[in-house]
């Protein structure tokens, strides 16, 4: 049986004018290796970011927010207290959220705070690289750092099996993304290897999971729009004739996002959903 459901150029093109138009205000707990980026990234796409793990604030932002990022790349000092007290506060308000578990295999420490996270609230969605989408269920970590060198060859039933198991759209990053709900497993070829040598893509990547889940309520769609649009976009920076090596391709990604358009949309999109088993 084929996918209930489709994207389509059109459809990513419509979200990308609603996030325009709305400029949702978007709430990242994220690590300090990457606040800089995300919060440019965010706005390149068209949302408004803030950066906040001050507890003393985090309810009253999140209440104003359309939805929350968290990221556990750093978790030193309040930020483990600030991520799971922004889980129960997105929860509680009926916020959508998107969870990145950076590294979580690699340490005892990470596990048990995404555990308290999943506990806490289920997320909207969780995106990772493949190590980390194992690490949730418990498979070998293959990781070094924050880097991914797990294979891609059983990952179609890896994320539909997390996801079918969590009840979260699973989402794993890599050179092919893979999307599930736990019925379909979607798949995004768009990037370039470029994207690998420039710290925080991934954590950019579900920053503009939680900016599309702001203007669309079907999360799984949020999802794949999102990780369409930031592989075609890192193509373009690729591409550019200025673009060198990782230090210029970072300031052309920012730049990109002037230049997307439905004809490119139409020309590049690389998506669509494998069969059910």
């Amino acid at each position: 049986m084929e996918s209930h459901l489709e994207i389509s150029p059109g459809s990513v093109w419509e979200d990308l004018q609603k996030i325009s138009a709305k400029s949702p205000l978007i709430h990242n707990i994220t690590n300090t290796v990457v606040q800089n980026f995300t919060a440019n990234a965010l706005l390149a796409l068209g949302a408004s970011p803030i950066m906040s793990d001050a507890m003393e604030e985090l309810g009253e932002l999140i209440k104003v927010a359309d939805a929350v990022n968290l990221n556990i790349g750093t978790p030193s000092g309040i930020i483990p207290e600030a991520l799971v007290f922004a889980a129960r506060s997105a929860r509680d308000l009926g916020k959508p959220v998107a969870l990145d578990p950076v590294a979580m295999g690699a340490t005892v420490f990470r596990r048990k705070l995404i555990d308290r996270l999943r506990d806490t609230a289920a997320p909207t969605v969780i995106r990772g690289n493949v190590s980390e989408i194992s690490a949730l269920k418990n498979l070998a970590w293959s990781g070094k750092g924050v880097d991914a060198t797990g294979s891609v060859e059983n990952a179609p039933e890896l994320v539909r099996s997390v996801a079918k198991e969590t009840g979260v759209i699973i989402a794993s990053t890599g050179a092919i993304d893979f999307v599930s709900d736990g019925i379909d497993v979607f798949t995004v070829a768009n990037g370039h290897q470029l994207m690998s040598r420039v710290t925080g893509t991934g954590c950019v990547a579900t920053a503009f999971i939680a900016a599309f889940l702001a203007v669309q309520p079907t999360a799984l769609v949020a999802t794949l729009h999102a990780l369409v649009v930031m592989g075609i976009a890192g193509e373009l920076a690729a591409e550019d004739p200025t673009t060198k090596g990782p230090g210029s391709f970072y300031v052309n990604f920012l730049d990109s996002f002037d230049r997307l358009s439905l004809d490119i949309l139409e020309s590049r999109m690389k998506a669509n959903a494998n069969t059910r088993n």
